[in-house]
């Protein structure tokens, strides 16, 4: 005769059967968890690789500006100078000539 599994030896088989599930979905998702913890620090330090190219590009560029803007005014400054210069040497003689004259009523 063939013996039929008691319903205590059923219910036993089915809450193995159930743990086995779950211990299998427990590792999933424990397995899942460490691969999003992993593609998120990827995408963190993907971001602050592209962050730091990015702070890097406009720190040249704004370097290149003030370069530049550096360089005209030093072209003006010396345009200025040339100008005012060239002013001053134009009236040597009419100051030269001024103080001749302060110097000859003093005298």
């Amino acid at each position: 005769m063939s013996e039929e599994k008691t319903l205590l030896e059923q219910v036993r088989e089915k809450e193995i059967a159930l743990a086995d599930e779950y211990a299998c979905a427990c590792a999933d998702a424990d397995a899942r968890k460490e691969a999003a913890v992993r593609d998120g620090q990827r995408m963190i330090e993907q971001a602050d690789a592209e962050g730091r190219a990015a702070a890097a590009a406009r720190y040249e560029a704004a370097m290149a500006a003030l370069e530049q803007e550096i360089g005209e005014a030093r072209r003006t400054a010396a345009q200025r100078e040339h100008a005012l210069s060239s002013a001053m040497e134009r009236r040597v003689p009419e100051v030269a000539a001024e103080l001749v004259a302060y110097v000859v009523r003093v005298s």
